[in-house]
């Protein structure tokens, strides 16, 4: 039973030690296809959409929110992870930590909030 345990936190180790903030795709992974990271942007203090809001991702990646909050990133590798933030012209802000990307589109929800 120890054993087990002591295999599940080097697992746990070796993901953590793959993946920083920095917009790095994972060793090793297997790189085809592509990711997409779509999702809304809401301020928390509401529950309504923010628009115009810029959100930046992995690799440089940025865009802005549309009238209903929607936003998407297109192109991410296979593998990329790194934090995903949100800022509005009043300084609300909103990150995400991303875990390595899988192919295909992932949506999240980013709730704004002063800071």
């Amino acid at each position: 039973m120890n054993s087990l345990l002591a295999r599940a936190a080097l697992v746990g180790l070796g993901f953590l030690a793959g993946c920083g903030s920095n917009g790095k795709t994972q060793a090793g992974s297997a790189a085809t296809g592509s990711a997409v990271v779509c999702g809304t942007v809401l301020v928390a203090a509401t529950g309504e959409p923010a628009a115009n809001v810029r959100i930046e991702g992995p690799h440089g990646r940025s865009t802005k929110s549309d009238k209903q909050g929607r936003f998407e990133l297109k192109d991410l590798g296979v593998g990329t992870c790194g934090e995903l933030c949100a800022k509005d012209d009043s300084g609300r802000v909103a990150s995400l930590q991303l875990r390595p990307l899988a192919a295909g589109r992932l949506e999240v929800v980013l709730q704004l909030t002063a800071r």
